[in-house]
């Protein structure tokens, strides 16, 4: 797995409302390593899931581009930072929530096969702009966040993996909220290609509530899945591509997403 770019798995949970689990990966960059990704993503849905689960007649074609930095401060750990722009129509665009993390690497054990990999991470979220929140059609709820997570992965020296994180989100404003995201991922990296494909579930640990947010809002809970395909073109530069779709949940639309993106790498 020497030139396949780790970072890409995670792109298709940044650049909306609905990033939940946060830009964590089971992968740490070398010292002094940079790697930027720059993701279009286009994501539609003409049914929502109301506050009971039930399916209501709603339509949401929302564009967004989406930066992600990530920096290896130094052999354990990482610094992370999210910069999503989205558009649902022209009273509702701007730069939404952005987000500052770090991420450690408590273990790495390795076996006759592989290595285990134990991480934790915590994570700021706020917004990068006062852009309205108060219809239907708003990008986000302009919330303040504090992540935290945990995550194993087993990367075998074949070129596979699996992994898992969850953890806990507290939204500190608007309103005092807690959610519990859950990840499962699994793929395969090689010198010629990286895939996965991925099943998230987020639960709202609050009652839920009636949503007037057009992505997600206050007690939100969902259930998707996804994939990406990543081929390098050099060393320092590469393409992908993926998708993304909720498959049932509350106060979310029944959406499907795809992406398109490039990632550049740059080694101190």
């Amino acid at each position: 797995m020497r030139y396949f770019c780790p970072l890409l798995f995670l792109l298709l949970l940044c650049g909306s409302g609905l990033y939940a689990q946060g830009p964590i990966n089971g992968f740490m960059p070398k010292p002094g390593q940079l790697d930027a990704a720059f993701t279009y993503s286009t994501e539609s849905y003409s049914k929502f899931n109301n506050e009971n689960g039930d399916l209501i007649d709603r339509n949401i074609d929302a564009i967004s581009y989406n930066l992600f930095l990530e920096y290896g401060l130094d052999p354990k750990m990482a610094l992370i930072v999210t910069a999503p722009y989205i558009s649902n129509n022209p009273d509702n665009q701007g730069f939404q929530d952005g987000s500052i993390w770090i991420k450690y690497r408590n273990e790495r054990i390795e076996q006759s096969k592989g290595y285990h990999n134990l991480i934790t991470s915590i994570g700021l979220g706020f917004p990068l702009s006062g852009y309205p929140n108060d219809n239907i059609f708003a990008i986000g709820r302009r919330a303040t966040t504090f992540q935290g997570r945990f995550l194993w992965q087993y990367d075998a020296k074949y070129g596979w993996f699996v992994s898992a994180q969850s953890g806990i989100d507290f939204q500190l404003a608007p309103e005092a909220l807690a959610a519990l995201p859950i990840l499962v991922r699994g793929g395969i990296g090689t010198s010629r290609f990286y895939a996965d494909i991925w099943l998230e579930h987020y639960q709202s640990l609050q009652s839920t509530e009636v949503n007037q947010n057009g992505a997600s809002g206050a007690g939100s809970t969902w259930t998707r899945t996804g994939g990406t395909l990543y081929v390098p073109v050099a060393p320092w530069f590469g393409v992908f591509t993926g998708g993304a779709i909720i498959l049932g949940g509350k106060n979310i639309g029944q959406s499907t997403r795809w992406n398109l993106g490039v990632v550049f790498r740059a080694n101190g």
